[in-house]
């Protein structure tokens, strides 16, 4: 049997899931379960399709390589100093089929093929008319999710459809064109979209609604209409004799427009909005709705349009990953580090780049004095407060040369730590601080910069892009300045609203794994990965500071890289998948 039609049929009747990372309540061994105890009892069949949501998270699972996550693999940071790891792959330009992980291939068809399943046996279910309506939606959202990670990954896919291949089933392993898995794919969504609701009760938290789908639409068409797959010039894929399972064929400036109508639909529903704090005044905290939506639920947080947690709920696992040591985080040089890069990339308060010569507010003696706000609550740097347990207070977190614990070389190499997603009121050790983790898959400021991107790139700029952008930053807590454009520059052209957006991407979505693909479909990662990256070294000298920028890592980026390949166990193999295009 090849390895496709294993991974397919894993997933048989008496075993509705298996996660890469724990047993499934359906497991033989363990409970003795069969399709027919699954499917005739309503909660059974609830938990089935809970478990197709456990996966929705590995793309951006900050533990997707064991110890870091995509994260490590771009120029945001620095992954783990001593380990054999999946990133170093992709920073030095080595990744080829043999030694690539294959996590998304095969989790991605387990849980396809669990949603077909589970399809199968709807009709028949003990849900009322009404559960089986929404739960239809939701199991066809998952099927379009789990196929547009493979999208992103891998280019086109073999599609499976609603079929059910058994384990002596010849299983088609012939790839879709990029084309058509695209196609399906949105198809999906506007098929799960009839099923869903607007919002789901508060007991259905988390699961689809009809704004994700219409979310992941705009998302999967936005990257179909960028200049990796949709190139008017020299195709990064030109001359592969398998150009179409990897891209377009030709060019066609209108897939913009059908992406920006794709996000404008989503902020038509009325539904989302950018989390903003009003019952502090500004000047209090500014940006405090940017820092606070990641761990509020539903109830207050109306950003978070599809949200993701890790398997077993509640816990501690982003601040154990990103909190320095003596927060209780790994650190030690085991765990992700921003880079200077990603902190150089945040302009001012008034809104303006550091090394712009009229901004006359960045201080290289003082470098992080009236920064954006948003740079402090994405990267946590030297005299950062950070929470202390059991003290229960907020104490300076050191990361100068020297400081013990915490500082640069001791527990992180760049001397930096992600603050992303981080509650002030948790340490990593501190376990009864433990909650729900919610990783933002989809929010509404993404939805935004979609449209303001793909707008731009259809008819240039407008008003109503600045407005996308000016929203986002007034949110951050930047300076409106006397123009109200809150640090952009007036009247830009095309070229240069581009830039802008691209900026504003990296630095509102950083650490939500949207740098890896922006980079590859803006055709921009042969300048932004083959750079060296550093950090900044900080030394302590009377009451104050000296800063330098040191040298971390050379990046290295390999064109094939544009894409992920496929395991080579799977091509090797009579009927196995054609290789993506350099390797």
């Amino acid at each position: 049997m090849n390895r496709f039609l294993q991974i397919i049929f894993c997933v048989s009747f008496t075993l509705g899931f298996v996660s890469c990372k724990k047993q499934s309540f359906l497991d033989p061994q363990l409970t003795g379960l069969s399709e027919k105890d699954v499917f005739t009892d309503s909660t059974r069949t609830m938990n089935f399709l809970t478990n197709i949501y456990t996966d929705v998270i590995l793309s951006q699972d900050t533990r997707r390589f064991g110890e870091t996550g995509l994260a490590a693999a771009t120029d945001e940071a620095e992954g783990p100093l001593n380990s054999s790891n999946y990133f170093r792959q992709f920073v030095s330009g080595s990744v080829n089929p043999n030694n690539i992980t294959s996590d998304v291939f095969t989790a991605s068809y387990e849980q396809i093929r669990a949603v077909n399943q589970f399809l199968k046996n709807l009709s028949t279910s003990k849900f009322d008319a009404a559960q089986r309506r929404r739960t239809k939606g939701e199991a066809i959202f998952l099927r379009a999710w789990y196929y547009s990670m493979l999208l992103k990954h891998y280019g086109g896919v073999p599609i499976v459809g609603d079929e059910l291949y058994g384990r002596t089933d010849d299983i088609p392993t012939v790839r879709s064109s990029y084309a058509n898995t695209v196609k399906y794919v949105v198809d999906q969504c506007d098929t799960a979209e009839k099923y869903l609701l607007l919002e789901n009760e508060p007991l259905n938290y988390g699961r689809a609604t009809r704004g994700a789908a219409l979310a992941l639409k705009a998302r999967v068409l936005l990257y179909a209409a960028s200049p990796l797959f949709n190139d008017p010039g020299a195709s990064v894929f030109a001359g592969s004799p398998v150009k179409n399972l990897v891209s377009y064929d030709a060019y066609d400036a209108n897939r913009w427009k059908t992406a920006a109508d794709a996000a404008l639909a989503v902020m038509n529903l009325n539904k989302y909005k950018l989390r903003e704090i009003q019952t502090v005044p500004p000047e209090t905290r500014k940006g405090l709705g940017f820092v606070r939506m990641f761990y509020e639920n539903n109830a207050v947080n109306d950003e978070f349009i599809f949200r993701g947690s890790k398997p077993g709920g509640a816990g501690v696992f982003v601040e154990q990953d990103f909190n320095p040591p003596s927060r209780g985080g790994r650190g030690n040089l085991n765990g992700t580090y921003p880079y200077q890069e990603l902190v150089d990339a945040f302009p001012s308060a008034n809104g303006k780049a550091i090394d712009d010569p009229t901004n006359t507010t960045y201080d290289a003696n003082n470098p992080y004095l009236n920064r954006d706000p948003r740079l402090d609550y994405t990267v946590m740097r030297n005299e950062a407060p950070k929470h202390t347990y059991p003290a229960n207070v907020n104490l300076p977190v050191y990361t100068y040369f020297g400081a013990p614990n915490d500082g640069i070389y001791v527990g992180t190499s760049t001397g930096y730590y992600p603050n992303k997603m981080l509650r002030d009121s948790a340490a990593a050790y501190n376990l009864l601080s433990g909650r729900d983790q919610f990783f933002p898959l989809i929010r509404y400021a993404e939805v935004m910069l979609n449209y303001a991107e793909a707008t731009n790139e259809f008819s240039g700029p407008s008003a109503t892009i600045y407005d996308m952008l000016t929203r986002i930053r007034k949110r951050a807590g930047i300076l409106p300045g006397t123009d109200n454009n809150y640090g952009l520059k007036p009247n830009m052209s095309k070229d240069e609203m581009r830039k802008a957006i691209q900026l504003e991407r990296r630095i509102e979505l950083a650490f939500e794994e949207h740098r890896f693909w922006d980079v590859r479909r803006w055709k921009i990662a042969e300048d932004t990965e083959n750079r060296p990256m550093n950090g900044m070294e900080i030394r302590k000298v009377g009451n104050g500071y000296t800063y330098k920028k040191v040298f971390v890592r050379q990046h290295v980026f390999s064109k094939a890289t544009y894409l992920w390949p496929f395991p080579q166990r799977e091509v090797s193999k009579p009927g196995g998948l054609i290789q993506n295009p350099g390797y």
